[in-house]
């Protein structure tokens, strides 16, 4: 029981993830959501072969890349991929991740660094996804005043972002 606990939980923290990098390699939703079906349930069958503590998601790319690579080969009239390209194409999905992964963390510390009043703004609008009109209505404030304000933080944010990937990419040359 413990162990289909455990793979349910893994899976659930990197479907999405596996999601995005199947659809990365084939060119139609619907077959990558097929796919992302026929991949859980060989990870469900080949469980066993997962080492805890190893890198669950690299297993389950190496699936998911079996999965895919079979894909091409029952539609091989269809397409002609080259089995390079698809190691191409995985790698690009991977420095795509690796990179929002990176915009993600600075976003984060900059949402650190707002007073907390700009903070319960974004967290009414971004996560909460209220209306302008209903943070209005709640902040006792006008619209027009709510949009210039959240417009005036996302700028700061922006520029946060950018300033901490530009400092961390000085920092990576330096290592």
């Amino acid at each position: 029981m413990e162990s289909k606990d455990t793979f349910l939980k893994l899976f659930l923290a990197h479907n999405t993830h596996l999601f995005s990098f199947i659809l990365t390699l084939v060119p139609n939703y619907s077959d990558a959501e097929d796919l992302l079906q026929e991949t859980a349930s060989l990870m469900w069958e080949k469980f066993e072969t997962y080492r805890p503590g190893s890198s669950f998601w690299a297993w389950a790319r190496q699936i998911a890349r079996y999965k895919v690579a079979n894909y091409y080969r029952v539609k091989k009239s269809q397409f002609q991929l080259d089995e390079d390209l698809l190691e191409d194409l995985g790698a690009a999905h991977e420095r795509m991740v690796g990179h929002l992964n990176e915009q993600k963390a600075a976003l984060t510390g900059c949402l650190k660094k707002l007073r907390q009043e700009d903070l319960n703004l974004i967290r009414m609008k971004y996560f909460q996804n209220l209306s302008i009109a209903e943070i209005a209505r709640q902040s006792n404030r006008s619209i027009h005043t709510l949009y210039k304000r959240i417009s005036f933080i996302y700028f700061l944010l922006q520029d946060c972002v950018q300033k901490t990937l530009a400092a961390w990419d000085i920092r990576y040359e330096s290592e």
